[in-house]
């Protein structure tokens, strides 16, 4: 049976409340065991729950670090998060564009997710590595 759309704004709203937050616990429950990360960027898939580490990394590094939603809207399998991850960053202030486009099965969980982001907007968080 399908997901209703108020559960999938609901599933969004909670991800993007713990993502702000730097909840990884939080956004790891939400998934599925295995559930996987692909990149935009190199074209790798990842499991999701060697994202949590970057997550945590990233809110120590920008105190006020945030994704501020451009756009959202539900798909047939989940919902896609168009963002502005922006906070002030070891090397400056940091405003990177992203969409994740997230599919969840019928138990509202997630089951792999799909990144798209431009690199070289992230290059004043990796100016603290």
């Amino acid at each position: 049976m399908p997901l209703s759309r108020e559960f999938l704004v609901d599933h969004h709203r909670r991800f993007s409340e713990a993502t702000n937050a730097g909840r990884a616990d939080v956004t790891m429950a939400m998934c599925v065991p295995g559930a996987t990360v692909w990149h935009n960027f190199d074209d790798k898939t990842i499991e999701y729950a060697s994202t949590g580490a970057t997550l945590e990394w990233m809110h120590r590094q920008i105190p006020d670090l945030r994704w501020e939603t451009r756009s959202f809207s539900c798909t047939e399998d989940g919902w896609m998060w168009q963002a502005a991850i922006v906070g002030t960053a070891p090397g400056g202030a940091l405003n990177a564009h992203s969409c994740m486009i997230v599919h969840v099965n019928d138990e509202g969980l997630i089951t792999s997710l799909d990144e798209y982001i431009d690199p070289a907007s992230m290059a004043p968080l990796r100016a603290s590595r």
